[in-house]
């Protein structure tokens, strides 16, 4: 059963015996059943339509939107239908589920799902906790479970929002647990306080008619009405809260309100931050700066950004955090602004969206895509063969909450969605734009369909007042810095009511939410996985090319020494032909002198066979008459001697004579 889809777990009430049994194969067949009547349909649309599409009154953008609701109900109906067939059929289902397309592959995200829901099979298999009864009770609830005892899952974002505040604030130590109560109890008799000035005075509210009893109750115990009657309050906030105590019922909602944060704020207000010159030089630039100016809270919004920029350091000052901490500052003084703000980014999520890996933004864009996905499988289907990836537009909504675009009342009624039910509040705009838009972007391709996207998505809820008034064209135009709710006579730019209650009717439950977070959060383990594996690989790389160069030297070295030996080789092969002709004459030598030797072996023979017989007689003859002539030739030479010294002495002789002759 690892191939069961989401949608059917989204359509039925979610419990314990395994609502999540349909097949995501189901979806798919659906959306390529609707996806090729789209791209008929298209085609045809293309050839009608001009350039100044983009002049479309807006009603006639109403009724299209209207069409289009009609056939997604259709669609949904169909899909309820599918999901009735028999589990034999759908293996024949699976051959058109997302990836059956030629050249098509299956979203990373419906694999991810898979195989999430394949392991749940699997443990219940094996007989071990369903990791599917875990995700019910900790992943789709957002909560975790502490107990026990099975916890029921929230159906709605209101009471996951009130669930998760409430075991945070369990979660506490006893002084900050203390802080935040003796926060509440302060709230609560600044309430009272201006229910008994405003509330008995009815002239004072200028006409606006606010219910103090049920208001009172909110502030009371807000837990207890969210559990009792959550569509009262669901309903309550989409009218919105009531200007006059709004900043009130957002520190009770949050538990935000903390005396010992308050003390550090007024502790870090006077330190020096390095991000001031950037938030000075961004505040002026910001949408809300003049609405800032004209209530004297610039210097209060300055210091709550620095004082926040120093508190969390690993996060600093980021520019989005204006458009954050605007609305704060305008409904309560800096210290409650600041607590608010560190309850927002800790306890709400807030803080992944300004961090460097801004892991939070690629969160609520994946939930955004799956949301989409779910609620029109056709517009989800055009926007991804166009090309069009929800980054690309839909950033600046998660990161400013609408403020970059809408003027501060539509923003204010935005956090009073987000602080109530949490930043997944904003999906629900989001994805309610993207169906009221749904008619005119099947028509559209990627240019076109991304400057709609970026610049005329909003159309939809301009006022007809406001087009029907008699100011000048020009000064109708939006302002993008958002100074202007409203036009001199009154009219609201934006239909503010139609568009916040039409975001409500967007069906998001905590288990999709969670379900998808799951799955992004398998998506980023495994990204994870491959840049480490990418890493290992490097490291890897680096080694073998370390060795190569290694191998190369020692290759260069061996091939020097082949070289030499190849060149001795040659040279060898040069003379060869001397020596082998030196050899020969050698060998001609040798057996010259070999014939030369036999020859005089063999005249030695002869001759000796032919001396005479008595050669040792004449030979002792012969030695005694060299005897006797040596003796005679002793004596010859002794009597020599003495005639040379006779010859000498006369010689001196003479000599002394004075050179006289002898005779004369």
């Amino acid at each position: 059963m690892g191939k069961k889809s989401g949608r059917k777990r989204q359509q039925k009430a979610v419990n314990s015996n395994g609502a999540e049994n349909s097949t995501e194969n189901q979806e798919g067949a659906s959306q390529l059943e609707s996806t090729s009547s789209t791209d008929t349909t298209n085609s045809k649309d293309e050839e009608e339509i001009d350039e100044n599409d983009n002049d479309v009154n807006e009603d006639e953008e109403f009724a299209d939107s209207k069409e289009a609701h009609e056939e997604e109900k259709d669609l949904h109906e169909e899909i309820r239908e599918e999901e009735n067939v028999e589990d034999s059929k759908q293996v024949a289902v699976e051959e058109t589920a997302p990836g059956a397309f030629p050249n098509e592959e299956v979203p990373e995200h419906e694999q991810t799902t898979k195989e999430v829901e394949h392991e749940a099979s699997k443990s219940d298999k094996e007989g071990a906790l369903p990791p599917r009864d875990g995700i019910r009770t900790i992943v789709e609830t957002g909560i975790p479970d502490h107990t026990d005892a099975p916890q029921k899952a929230p159906s709605s974002l209101l009471a996951a929002r009130q669930n998760e505040i409430t075991i945070k604030f369990d979660s506490k130590d006893a002084a900050a647990r203390s802080a935040i109560e003796s926060g509440r109890e302060s709230i609560v008799k600044t309430f009272n306080g201006i229910k008994s000035t405003i509330g008995s005075a009815p002239e004072l509210m200028g006409g606006v008619d606010i219910d103090w009893e049920f208001w009172g109750r909110v502030v009371e115990n807000y837990d207890e009405l969210v559990q009792n009657e959550p569509q009262t309050v669901q309903r309550a906030v989409a009218d919105g809260i009531p200007k006059e105590f709004r900043g009130i019922v957002w520190q009770l909602v949050s538990r935000s309100k903390n005396l010992q944060l308050e003390e550090l704020y007024f502790h870090l207000k006077n330190e020096p931050s390095i991000h001031e010159r950037a938030i000075k030089r961004d505040l002026s630039r910001t949408s809300f700066f003049t609405n800032v100016n004209a209530a004297n809270k610039a210097d209060e919004l300055f210091n709550v950004i620095k004082v926040y920029s120093l508190f969390d350091p690993d996060v600093g000052y980021t520019q989005g955090m204006v458009f954050i901490v605007v609305p704060l500052v305008m409904n309560m003084n800096e210290a409650e602004c600041f607590c608010l703000l560190v309850t927002l980014m800790k306890d709400y999520g807030l803080r992944d969206l300004f961090c460097p890996e801004m892991h939070g933004l690629h969160l609520l864009l994946h939930q955004f895509d799956r949301l989409l996905e779910q609620c029109s499988p056709l517009l989800y289907n055009h926007l991804v063969r166009q090309g069009i990836r929800s980054s690309m537009y839909a950033s600046q909504w998660f990161l400013t909450f609408f403020s970059y675009k809408f003027p501060l009342d539509v923003v204010l009624r935005i956090f009073d969605m987000v602080i109530t039910q949490g930043i997944e509040a904003v999906l629900r705009l989001g994805v309610n734009l993207m169906l009221r838009n749904e008619s005119n972007l099947l028509r559209l391709n990627f240019d076109a369909l991304l400057d709609f996207l970026k610049l005329n998505l909003f159309n939809i809820y301009v006022s007809d007042e406001f087009i029907a008034s008699t100011e000048k064209p020009e000064s109708k135009r939006f302002s993008l810095l958002g100074r202007k709710g409203t036009t001199k006579g009154g009219a609201n730019y934006y239909k503010l009511d139609a568009f916040v209650k039409d975001a409500m009717l967007v069906e998001v439950k905590p288990a999709d939410i969670n379900r998808f977070k799951s799955e992004f959060e398998l998506l980023c383990e495994k990204d994870a996985a491959r840049k480490q594996e990418i890493e290992e690989y490097k490291v890897k790389n680096g080694q073998l090319r370390y060795e190569i160069k290694q191998l190369e030297t020692e290759f260069y070295t061996v091939n020097k020494d082949h070289m030499d030996v190849v060149q001795e080789l040659v040279n060898t092969k040069v003379v060869l032909p001397d020596v082998l002709g030196d050899i020969e004459e050698l060998e001609a030598q040798a057996a010259s002198l070999e014939k030369d030797i036999k020859e005089l072996e063999a005249k030695v023979e002869e001759s000796s066979t032919s001396l005479p017989q008595d050669v040792d007689s004449k030979i002792q003859e012969l030695l005694a008459e060299n005897a006797k002539e040596t003796e005679r030739f002793a004596e010859l030479e002794e009597k020599f001697h003495e005639l040379s010294v006779q010859n000498s002495a006369m010689d001196a002789e003479l000599k002394q004579r004075g050179g006289k002759k002898w005779f004369w």
